[in-house]
């Protein structure tokens, strides 16, 4: 007798503990369906705002570096594109004295360091003043993307230059998507 009353106390406190844990049968629940809208951005473009070259004259060509251009892609969708156009104007100076022609510059973008896509970088060489001229795409995956590169700027110094003379040009870079 005494084993048959351990026995059914045992059961008795296993029963109330299960009964303790479980959940009633009828237990009510509620559903929350979130939709998640997000809007793109645009491609925007930057570069320096200065860029000093010098070089001698009877010395041709010279040579130098304009700083880092950066298009950064925030559209966001599925395949995004874009494409990066440079344009240039004549070098001119104060005081009558002959301009360095647009024809003379010449543009090279050198490496470009991608992030998340692919696409060409084309040198330039400027024919009409003004006149955009594609040098980079990209073409990315979905999301974000981006594209920085350094170009160099070449300009052919005319026998027509004068030395100690600032020329200046301006070298304007612009995205599509």
């Amino acid at each position: 007798m005494r084993k048959s009353s351990l026995f059914l106390l045992s059961a008795a406190a296993a029963a109330a503990a299960l009964l303790g844990t479980a959940l009633p049968a009828s237990a009510a629940t509620a559903d929350t369906v979130v939709t998640l809208t997000l809007t793109g951005g645009a491609v925007n473009i930057t570069a320096p705002a200065t860029a000093t070259l010098s070089g001698t004259i009877g010395t041709t060509p010279v040579t130098g570096s304009l700083g880092v251009v950066t298009v950064t892609d925030t559209q966001g969708i599925e395949a995004p594109s874009w494409v990066a156009s440079v344009a240039a104007t004549d070098f001119t100076a104060a005081g009558g004295i002959a301009a360095i022609p647009v024809t003379n510059i010449h543009y090279a973008p050198g490496t470009v360091t991608r992030v998340n896509n692919a696409g060409t970088a084309t040198d330039v060489d400027f024919v009409t003043a003004g006149t955009p001229v594609e040098t980079v795409t990209g073409t990315g995956g979905p999301g974000i993307n981006s594209a920085s590169w350094n170009p160099t700027l070449t300009v052919d110094i005319p026998p027509t230059a004068v030395a100690g003379t600032n020329y200046t040009a301006t070298i304007t870079h612009s995205t599509v998507p």
